[in-house]
């Protein structure tokens, strides 16, 4: 069965307000979050299914060599079976930096996903220990009503990002301005050939003396 659930926001002081709206009857859109925040107990049995988009800031991300230039959007599919929730997440974004190929600015889409798993349950301190190794288990108490996954979206861009922008295609055409760059590549390759090796190319072998 397929529900909508509802979103809590955790808010601070510096952070912004959060501003929350239903797109569907079984799928709730927020934006404008510095966390995000799953409220176990508005889950139905079976399937639940929501969206969000966060704020890059929100969710503290940064690098070296890319910007973020758009909304963090994630797809989230809860499976709620008791008090055992299985989560997949969609997570996608925009980043912006300059080409490698051609130095020109460059934006490239970026696409992850994640997957949790919470139990609710009380564990031995073995079982915390084990689940907190594993990275994607977590164990919470039984009378815990809410679950932050801002740090699972966060880590699934991370792990995703391009070392760097963009990638070549297949022709050897930079995808920004279009030039074909192979064939530059390869001047360049002779142009800075050794000038004293030079002379060798020009001697001339006969095919008797190639033979032996």
């Amino acid at each position: 069965m397929c529900s909508s659930m509802r979103y809590t926001p955790r808010t601070r002081p510096t952070m912004r307000r959060s501003r929350s709206s239903f797109s569907s009857a079984n799928k709730r859109t927020m934006a404008d979050s510095s966390y995000a925040l799953l409220t176990l107990d508005d889950l139905e049995e079976g399937q639940n299914v929501f969206s969000l988009e966060l704020h890059s800031e929100d969710l503290e991300l940064k690098d070296e060599f890319f910007t973020f230039h758009s909304l963090v959007k994630a797809e989230v599919k809860v499976r709620r079976s008791m008090d055992n929730f299985n989560l997949e997440g969609v997570v996608s974004c925009k980043i912006a930096g300059d080409c490698y190929r051609c130095l020109k600015a460059a934006e490239q889409a970026v696409e992850a996903r994640f997957h949790l798993s919470v139990q609710r349950r009380q564990a031995s301190p073995e079982e915390l220990e084990s689940a907190e190794e594993d990275g994607y288990i977590e164990i919470v108490d039984p009378g815990t009503r809410q679950v932050d996954i801002g740090e699972y979206i966060r880590e699934a861009i991370i792990l995703d990002l391009p070392m760097r922008l963009p990638t070549a295609n297949v022709e050897g055409n930079c995808p920004q301005c279009g030039e074909d760059l192979t064939e530059d590549s390869n001047k360049d390759k002779q142009e800075e050939t050794d000038p004293r090796w030079a002379a060798l190319g020009k001697i001339e072998f006969s095919s008797s003396e190639e033979s032996t």
